[in-house]
Order: C-alpha cells, then structure tokens, then sequence
C-alpha cells in the first residue's frame, strides 16, 4: 500500500487542480465545424444546445477555426441554435446525444440577418468522422422492440460483429429466459469472456468473482446501451473484450411512465429434443416505471420495478445404475468385458435376470458402494427400460422470486451544473431441487442473492470550453449458495471415515462419486465444489476527468480508482468430498503397470469394488477478505486537424495490484523449497510483486475525403484488464493453510490401491507455522503465483471504411485483429514426463515436495491471436424498416485451453472456450413497423375501428447462424503415465464425411496412442453443430388516449424449433463417443405481454 500512497497523492492534486469526469459515463459530446456559403470558417459564433425534453441548455462559441465543442451533455434529444453577425440564425433539430459517444454536427450558415431564423430537421448518422473506435449505439426502440429472451439486456452483446457465446454456459441463449442472472458471457474479438466488463450510469456493475454483470435493470428502465469493442478512448479501461454501459432513464418535464406484463407457460412451450415429456414451466414478469418533474426545468425523478415469479420446470435426461448394475451384473450386449482387479481375468459370464453378464459377486462390494446401491435411496431406479444409457428422465420445478428496482433523481443547476443520484437493488430467493432424489447433483444452486448498485454524478461547467464531471459508484454482490444434500450427514450414515467436522456445515452432506459426467455416464452425486459458500463483493469507485478545449484540440484528462473487496468460502472442491472413479481398474490394464491399449471395464463396476481413481476434498478455514486497488490515470487529445480529418491521441497507465488479505491470510507456494510462505507486513500477497508497467497507448485516425458520406478509420491499442475472473478469483488466499485442499492419487499406474470404506476421505489437519513457513501435508494441493504475475493485455487493432449509402443506410467493412498476451491460466504443474515405473517418483517436483501431487500454477502467461474481417450494414427507420445486418470471418488461436502442462506448444490450437473460434457468424435484426393503417400509405384513409384493426401492427426478429465450436479429443486415460489424461490419435485425413447425430465423425478414425507417446488430436480438427437460431417478436399497439399506447405482443424465441445441438462426447472411454446426446438452450418458447406507455 504504501507504494500506492504516492500515486494517490498525485491523483488527488489532480483533482484539485483540474477537476475531472467519468469513465465509462452517461454523457456524450456535440462537436462541428461552422463555416459560411463559400465555406470559409466562422469564428465567434453564438452555439446553444438545448435538451428538448427537460430544458437543460450549454451554451458556447466557435474558435477562430470555427469549430465548437460542447462536453458532458445527458444523453437525449436536442436542439442547436447558431448566430453570427451578417448570418442567418441556424436552428437545427433531431440531434441524438448518445454515451461515451461524440455526434459531429457540421453547420453552413446562410447570408442574411440574424433575425431571420432557417430551420433544419438533421438525420441520423450513420458514419462517425469524429472517432476510430468501433461499436453499437442501442436506442431505447431497439431495446424495447427486439426479441430478447427474459427481456435481459445483456444478449444484445451477441449482436454485435465479433461477439460469440463463451464460457460457463457456451450457448447462446445460455444466460437468457426470464430470471437470469449470468449475463452473457460473450467473447468479443477474440478476447476472453472474462474481459468483457459492464457498468451501469458509468460506474462499476461486475460481480468480481465470476465476471458476471451483478444488478440487471429491466428493459423499461433502461435509456440506451452502449458496448465498445475495439479501441474505445482513454477514459474507457479495463476491459479485454467488450465494455458495456447501460444508462439509466432519467425524468424529463413531461410525466412518462410504463406499465407491462408478460406471461409464459409450459402449454406455449415446445417439448425438449431429447425429453420425453414437457417440464411445468410458469413465468409471470411484471412491473413498470414512472418520471417526471419535481421542479419543471429543474428536478427530476424516474423509478421502476420490475417483479418475477417464475415456476421453472427443469427436464433431466441422465443416466442412473440400472438395477441388475446394482446386483453387480453388467450384460455382455451393453459393456465390454469387467477385468477383475485380483486376477486381472474377466468376470465370469453368468445368466442374470436380463441375459448374459459379466457378474461381480455381492462379497466383492465395498462396503459403502453396497449400502448405496441397496436401494434407490441415492440413486433413483431407471425408468426408461432397456437400456444403460439416458435411462432416467424427471421434470423438477425451481421456484424463482426476483424483485429489482431502481430511483433516480436528476438536478440542473441554473448556471449549466447538473447533478444525479442513483440507487439500485434487487433481492432473488431459488430453489433448485435434484431429480429424483435429493443426492443428484445439478447445475443450480439454491441461493439468495442480494445485491446494489449506486452512483451520484456531478457535471461542473467552468465555461463553455472547460467541462467537469465527477462519478462515485458503489457496488455490492452477496449471496449464499447451498447444496440440496446438505446437512443430511449421509458419508457419515454409509460409513466413510473422516467424514463430517463439527464447526464445518459444508462437510455435512454426500461426497460427489463422479464417473466422468455428462449424462451418458452415471449421475453425479453431492453438490458440485463452488456451493455450500457465500459470495461477496464489494467496489468503491471514484472517476474523474478534466476536459479543455483549445481549438481544434479537445483534450481530457483524467483518472479511475476503485477499491475492490472479495469473499468467496467455496473451497474449489466439495467440503464433503469427492471419488472420482475410471474404467482403467476393471479394465484389460488393470493391475499392469505400463500395460497400452486397455479394454473393457467400466467406472462404475470400479465404483462396486471400491476403487477410486482419485479422491479429493477441501477445507475452508478462515474466510477471506480479499482486498485490491485499480488506478488508471489518462489523456487523450481528439485534434480536429481539418474538416476531413481526426485524430484520436491518448495515452493511459493502469495499476491494478494482487489482491491482499486484510488479516494477512495468504500463502504462496515456494517451487524453490516446497513450503509455503505465509503472508505478512511487507510481504502481503506473499512473493507476488505489484505490476507498474500498464501503459496503454492508443492513436487513432477517422478521415472523411468528401465532408461526411465516406470514412477511412484505422486504429491501434492497447488495454489492461484483470482477466482471472476481475481481478479478485483467488488464488493466494485459497492456499494450505486458511484452505486445505487435498487430491489423492494412486501411486502407481493401473493399481488399485485407494478404496472408499478404507482409505476414505482426506482429514482436516493442524498446521505448524514456523518462521513465516508452513510444510504443507500429504496430498496438499498447493498454488504458486509466479513474482512478475502480470495482468491481462489486449492490443487491437483496426482498419476499414464506413460509406453512407443513402440518407437512412450505411455499409462497413472493416479489418480487425486482436492480439491477448499475459492471459491468465492455470494448470498443474507437478506432472511427470511420459514413461514407465512409479509417477510420483518422476514428477517435476518429487525433489523438494514428494508428498504432493497438484502444484496449481496460477501464471499469466497465456497468449491468443485474433484476425476478422467484419462487415455490416445498417438501415435507420424509413418505410417502418430499420436493422442491422453483419458478418464476420474469423480466425482466433490461443493456448488458454491448456491439455499439456509439459509441452506448451501442444496446447495451441483453435479456441474452445474461454474465446471460441468461429469462423462464420452472421447476425441480423430487424424491426418492421407494417405501412397499414393511420399515417401509412396503405389503408391510410381508415379511422376508427378499422384503423384499430389494421394499423399499428410491427414484428422484430434477431436471427443467428455460426459455426460449430472446435472439438478436442482424448484417450480416457493416462497411458502416458504423466499424471493427466492423454490426448486421442487420429488416423484419417477426413474426419466428417457423414455427419448424424450417433456418429458425428468417423469414429475408426481415432485410436489409443501407444503407451508414453502424445496423441496426435490437436484442437480444431472437428468441429461441433452449428447455431442457428431465429426470434420473433410480433406486437399490435393500440392508442388509448394522446399520449398513451398499449402494445400488446407474442414473441417466440427459437422460431422453427430447431434443435441446438451439443457438441458430441469426445473421450475415447465415453460410452457414447461420438454420439450427440443433448441440447443446449431451450426449444420453441412463445411469449405473451400487454405494456402500455405514457
């Protein structure tokens, strides 16, 4: 902290000297050129802006090379007012002053007096002369009128050139649908999904500890979205990928308001491609808003609510142990053949109540597999006959209360000051329970969020060419998160030691048995390792800027400091345990160390037998209060060199420190001599040094050849941001001993040696600090945090050409690259080379810490590589159209998604998660007001009931298409004897010659690689199904009184119910290789609402 203090200091001179404005904030800039007929320029000209809904006015005048610049003006409609001596006032309308954007309105004014007045109706504009940076203005239209999937603002992410689904849920309607909470996790540009940020009137919206957007508006609320994608100006940081501020509505003089409600239900609802029946679904989302004047001209309020009882019907397709797998039997015409662990021999062949089987005798079973599979008390019995596989199906019903609402109060002082307060809040109660029994595990938690966000602006005018803004923000996540088989102390009832700790709750319920996941192989049991916890966190934000016109410089200086708080006690594995269990020790290897090429066996036959591939646990002993700092200081020049040409010169310097433990309750293990140094003054996130280096320059050109049709931009930046999940996900403070996180492996290959009944779970140990150090115990899993830990950059680039068309279109095309370096990853480094004989003794750290087995490395060394070019057309309304149209073709490769931690240059390849490849990605949307009715040119003579009929009819779509994800194979076990899984090798060229959904690639094309050598499926080589996907949204509004609308509407989102399928199972070992068993996102949904707006 103390090397921070001086930064601080030099920040706070800063703001005495030069007061200065937000970062990403809800204000916009006006800037233009006035010249005379001959177009000579004109100096000293009077310039008026004027807000046409709540009178806020600035007023300024033209330098000596005629142009004006007005700063920091609310977003909304205006008017522009010009006079000059020996001119005719100039009074143009329809100016749109939108966030973090700057709108160039270029005046020519008229011989004459000054008394006389012309007036001109501007169009929109649809090419941007002023800046080099690219993304999306969305209005409040195409807010409202775009299908969006539970009205969540955040999918308009994905409709924006360069933007793929990503992350924890890879789809992309995978955080959509009434009550969502994750918004999308979208990569833009290449870029990871966690660098993608939101922010909310300009200040801070993230919930720090899964870089998800934390209070979520409803659509009635919200003013305009804003998502920059490639090098925004320097007052917007901390970003990778995208950056997106939504703005808050403010009240206006007029009273506006809004009423809606919107409905679904199961009965409008298609059926799941791979369900049997229809889950009870019910959703009811309602609320409204309401604004107007407190003081006309003045003061000003909005407030909104928004309500959602939701009824979410879940369908689980999974896979359950069949009865005659529970009695030990496992038919010859469903499994290959069960080796026995003792004679290495197959089972024998018996007659069982289904047909031939391979049997393990019931004296065989482990004792705590024998009581679990004694009834259907853990695992629910099959009731789908017939079959191994997806043999259970259940509908459960999570009930879902959300309740969000928002107040803001806007004040104009007379002297052009203006000052806003905001307060956000929403509270959520679900319950998620399991299908069947209360054991299963889920995707959802049972949880209870409560979260705020807060801002408070002040806009001070100096003069008309020195503008100051101020921004305080304030934002907060809290939830618990719980498990459904919690508390039930069943490892204690089914008899495995060290199972539950008075004083640990969490330690309470059933381990997770694991077979490998998905729901081809037997339903995980327990709660998945990140419940059982809270989630906290906590940002203080103050962002500032100082903006001076010289000229033809406009130049804004500035600063953005947040404080950052975190608490996460999920304990990365589940406090009750885990036993993960392979094929490998009931297979044709099993028992023969250095055996290649097994066959047969299953996981849960090693399951009856009780013989674990690994076991693992954690312990959370103290609750951590991470703490952290993120400074950025910046300037930037917009120089308006001429009317043809801009320049965008900046420059900004990010610190963002390693988060520290405010009780100093950190540990970082020493790869030097195998203990763990223990966080203290002077040393507070132990051996981890404070990055001083992110200097961010960004230079950018926007060229106009002929005044405003035609736009030749380029530009070139860089970024830093936080990408291990916003900087504060933990790591240090996760550490032996406040965490104690234990992975224990067999010691030799193919050899049984752990069982459940007898080795059981690992124990919570008592650490001996001495010196500042601690050894860690047995089968510790252990982080490290390399000294030069850096944060996250991205450089971009861009280069392309904006051409308007006609006065209400525009075409791009645009080059864009993305380079990331220094991206956060991690993996285990405590591995072995490929070979024979004992791993443990071969591991790369056996030398100085033979006791462990996983040394998580948590490094910031990942690099990606991103190439597009993007094209896009947009259209603004005439004949009741307007829309956007793009395409992108890409490229992006990276070494995020890490396989190999020996062999770095093994784990490049086509990006697969954290930023997917897709090379094709076509988007479009589309809003049609139909020309039937009142004020159309058809039909246009109805009154009345007719009119009512006919007109006021509109439909909206967004429709998608793009390539499947890159696929990655592998063998299904380590026959490298490394300590990880080996990849698949491949054999043929062609891998996709007939595509279906049992065979999704030719299966003969993949084999085990020999024992000890790397297989050869890189990523990329196979690709998943494709997405496509259309929405609708159909409306009719109704006028009701002069000012006031009722539209009522059905949306249908997946239109032609076209299946999205998932990507086919890719491990050798995998029963259902190559086989498509599910679906991500739901299938047709329709969608009935009335709102009605004043």
């Amino acid at each position: 902290m103390h090397r921070i203090l001086p930064l601080l200091l030099f920040l706070a001179t800063l703001l005495t000297l030069a007061p200065l404005a937000g970062a990403q904030s809800s204000s916009g800039r006006l800037s233009g050129t006035v010249t005379d007929p001959t177009g000579a320029v004109v100096a000293n000209a009077a310039v008026t802006v004027t807000n046409t809904e709540t009178g806020f006015a600035r007023r300024g005048q033209t330098a000596e090379g005629g142009q004006f610049v007005l700063d920091a003006l609310p977003i909304g409609s205006y008017t522009l007012d010009i006079q000059a001596d020996g001119f005719q006032a100039a009074h143009l309308v329809g100016l749109t002053i939108s966030a973090d954007s700057i709108l160039r309105q270029d005046v020519r004014l008229a011989v004459g007096s000054s008394m006389q007045r012309v007036e001109v109706t501007t169009a929109p504009v649809l090419v941007d002369t002023s800046t080099s940076s690219m993304g999306e203005q969305l209005a409040p239209k195409q807010i409202q009128s775009l299908p969006l999937n539970g009205r969540i603002f955040s999918q308009l992410v994905q409709t924006v050139p360069g933007s793929v689904a990503a992350g924890f849920g890879s789809a992309p309607e995978s955080a959509s649908g009434v009550g969502a909470q994750t918004s999308i996790t979208a990569s833009v540009n290449g870029m990871p999904w966690g660098g993608t940020t939101y922010t909310l009137d300009g200040v801070s919206n993230m919930e720090l500890l899964n870089a998800f957007m934390n209070v979520v508006p409803p659509l009635d609320a919200i003013q305009e979205v804003k998502i920059s994608t490639s090098n925004a100006a320097a007052t917007v940081g901390t970003y990778g990928g995208a950056q997106v501020n939504a703005i808050i509505k403010s009240g206006t003089n007029a009273w506006h308001g809004s009423a809606f409600e919107f409905y679904r239900g199961d009965a409008l609802n298609a059926t799941r491609w791979e369900a049997k029946t229809k889950a009870p679904y019910t959703a009811n989302q309602f609320g409204g808003s309401f604004g107007g004047p407190i003081l006309r001209d003045r003061l000003f309020f909005f407030a909104d609510y928004q309500g959602i009882f939701l009824n979410n019907g879940v369908s689980y397709n999974l896979t359950v142990p069949t009865a005659l797998m529970k009695q030990g039997y496992f038919l010859t015409s469903q499994f290959g053949p069960i080796y026995d662990p003792q004679t290495r021999a197959p089972f024998p062949i018996v007659n069982s109540p289904g047909g031939p089987a391979y049997q393990i005798p019931a004296n065989r079973f482990d004792s705590v597999a024998a009581k679990m599979v004694a009834d259907n008390s853990i695992w629910p019995g099959a009731n789908i006959a017939s079959t191994n596989i997806n043999n259970f199906n259940a509908n459960v019903t999570e009930t879902d209360r959300l309740h969000t609402a928002d107040i803001k109060v806007d004040y104009q002082l007379q002297n052009g000051d203006r000052i806003f307060a905001r307060e956000s809040y929403q509270h959520r109660d679900l319950t998620a329970p399991s299908p069947g029994t209360r054991f299963i595990q889920i995707n959802d938690v049972n949880s209870n969020p409560r979260d705020h966000n807060a801002a408070i602006g002040y806009d001070r005018t100096f003069s008309a060419r020195r503008i100051n803004s101020l921004r305080l923000g304030f934002n907060r996540f809290y939830t618990v998160d719980s498990g459904n088989d919690i508390n039930s102390n069943t490892n204690q009832t089914l008899g495995i030691p060290n199972s539950v700790y008075a004083n640990y709750p969490a330690t309470t319920g059933i381990a997770n048995f694991n077979f490998g996941g998905g729901n081809t192989n037997v339903a995980t049991t327990g709660s998945q390792g990140w419940t059982n916890a809270h989630r906290i966190t906590n940002v203080y934000q103050l962002t500032d800027n100082f903006t001076q016109v010289f000229g033809a410089h406009t130049v804004v200086v500035g600063g953005d400091y947040r404080r950052l708080q975190a608490s996460l006690t999920n304990a990365d594995r589940n406090q009750s345990g885990e036993f993960d269990f392979s094929p490998d020790y009931t297979s044709s290897c099993t028992n023969q160390p250095g055996c290649s090429s097994p066959t047969g066996g299953n996981q849960f036959a090693s399951f009856l037998l009780g013989n674990p591939s690994q076991i693992s646990r954690g312990f959370v002993n103290a609750s951590p209060a991470t703490r952290a700092h993120l400074l950025a200081l910046y300037g930037q020049d917009d120089w308006h060199v001429s009317q043809s040409l801009t320049l965008n010169l900046s420059l900004r310097w990010d610190l963002i420190t390693p988060p520290i433990d405010k009780a100093n309750r950190q540990a970082n293990f020493n790869l030097g001599n195998g203990l763990l140094d223990i966080a203290r003054d002077g040393n507070r996130a132990p051996n981890v040094d404070t990055y001083y280096g992110g200097i961010s320059p960004r230079v950018g050109f926007a060229y106009t050849p002929n005044h405003g049709s035609t736009v030749v931009h380029g530009a070139y930046g860089i970024t830093h941001f936080p990408g291990n999940f916003g900087g504060m996900g933990g790591a240090l403070e996760r550490n032996y001993p406040y965490f104690q996180q234990f992975v224990v492996n067999p010691a030799v290959q193919y050899t049984p040696s752990l069982t459940i009944a007898g080795t059981g779970l690992p124990a919570l140990t008592n650490p001996v600090i001495s010196n500042n150090t601690v050894a860690p115990p047995a089968n510790t899993s252990v982080t490290n945090m390399p000294r030069n830990f850096q944060v996250d950059v991205a450089t971009a680039w861009n280069f392309g050409v904006q051409q308007q068309l006609t006065s209400t279109s525009a075409l791009s095309i645009t080059y864009v690259g993305t380079k990331g370096t220094h991206l956060y990853r991690g993996r285990n480094i405590d591995v072995a080379q490929p070979g024979p004989g004992s791993l443990t003794a071969r591991r790369i750290y056996a030398g100085i810490a033979p006791q462990l087995s996983d040394i998580e490395y948590r490094a910031s060394d990942g690099k990606s590589l991103y190439h597009a070019l993007q094209v896009e057309a947009k259209k603004t309304t005439s004949f009741g159209i307007e829309g956007r149209v793009s395409y992108t073709w890409s490229k992006e490769i990276d070494n995020t998604s890490i396989w190999n931690p020996l062999v770095d240059s093994l784990n490049y390849g086509r990006g697969t998660n954290q930023a997917p490849d897709v090379p094709n990605n076509f988007i479009a949307t589309a809003i049609y007001q139909l020309p039937f009715g009142r004020k159309h040119y058809l039909l246009g003579g109805v009154n009345g009931i007719g009119n009512a009929i006919v007109g006021g009819w509109q439909f909206a779509t967004t429709t998608m298409v793009q390539s499947g994800t890159p696929l990655t194979f592998n063998a299904g076990f380590d026959n490298l004897n490394a300590g990880f899984t080996n990849r698949a090798s491949i054999t043929c060229s062609s891998l996709q010659p007939n595509r279906s959904l049992n065979a999704w690639f030719d299966k003969s094309c993949f084999t085990t690689p020999a024992p000890y050598v790397y297989g050869n499926s890189g990523y990329g080589r196979v690709r998943g199904p494709a997405y496509v996907n259309s929405d609708l949204s159909l409306s009719k509004t109704f006028d009701v009184a002069e000012k006031a609308k009722v539209q009522v509407q059905m949306d249908a989102f997946n239109l032609t119910n076209t299946p999205h399928y998932s990507n086919p199972r890719t491990s050798l070992s995998d029963g259902g290789f190559g086989k498509i068993t599910g679906t991500n996102g739901n299938p047709r949904q329709l969608q009935l609402g009335a709102h009605l707006t004043f």
